[in-house]
């Protein structure tokens, strides 16, 4: 029977790029329609599957964070165990916990900037520990997105609010792209077959 290795870093990537998708189709559908006001609304489909992604892919990124703390690596560990956090702090403002903590998220703007600066921050241990450029524009976008949802709840009118929900919207689709071509590109089968460079 042979051994199974999992990469951490390609899954956690693969599922960044999975949970990415849809707050960006969410921040596009808020601009082209949506009700920013009803934001944790169950009568919003993808609003509703926002906190669902949020909760599923932060509990999987937090296993993710313990196998790349099992790989050794106290990068992967710290990453993906803060994206796990910050994923479920977007969960526990709606979905099936709304209720449970009792927290309102128009008022939340100021978290959600610091959770940016966090990525930030992040960004700067991943260029002195030599990871691939890539993760850096990676990190730098995913800063973006949720800055650019801080500043959406935080918006003075209801069209700047659209407005930056359709630029966190734009953030994270990039940031899908990104984030599934680097997974892709550091999985063994990929890097076999060299379709895909890792810069």
């Amino acid at each position: 029977m042979s051994e199974t290795r999992i990469d951490p870093t390609a899954m956690g990537l693969l599922f960044i790029g999975f949970i990415t998708l849809v707050i960006g189709l969410f921040g596009i559908d808020v601009y082209s329609g949506g009700l920013p006001g009803a934001l944790t609304s169950s009568d919003s489909y993808i609003g509703a599957g926002v906190f669902a992604v949020a909760l599923l892919g932060g509990i999987a990124l937090a296993i993710i964070a313990l196998f790349a703390y099992k790989a050794n690596s106290n990068f992967g560990a710290s990453l993906f165990g803060w994206i796990a956090v910050s994923l479920l702090l977007v969960a526990a403002f709606g979905g099936a916990f709304a209720g449970l903590f009792n927290l309102d998220l128009s008022v939340s703007w100021f978290l959600w900037i610091v959770i940016a600066i966090f990525y930030l921050v992040f960004t700067v241990w991943a260029f002195l520990a030599g990871t691939p450029k890539l993760l850096l524009g990676i990190l730098v976008i995913t800063a973006l997105v949720f800055l650019f949802l801080g500043l959406a709840l935080n918006a003075e009118t209801a069209d700047s609010m659209k407005t930056m929900f359709l630029i966190m919207g734009i953030f994270g689709i990039l940031d899908f792209l990104l984030a599934t071509y680097l997974g892709l590109a550091l999985t063994e089968e990929c890097a076999k077959c060299g379709k895909f460079k890792v810069f």
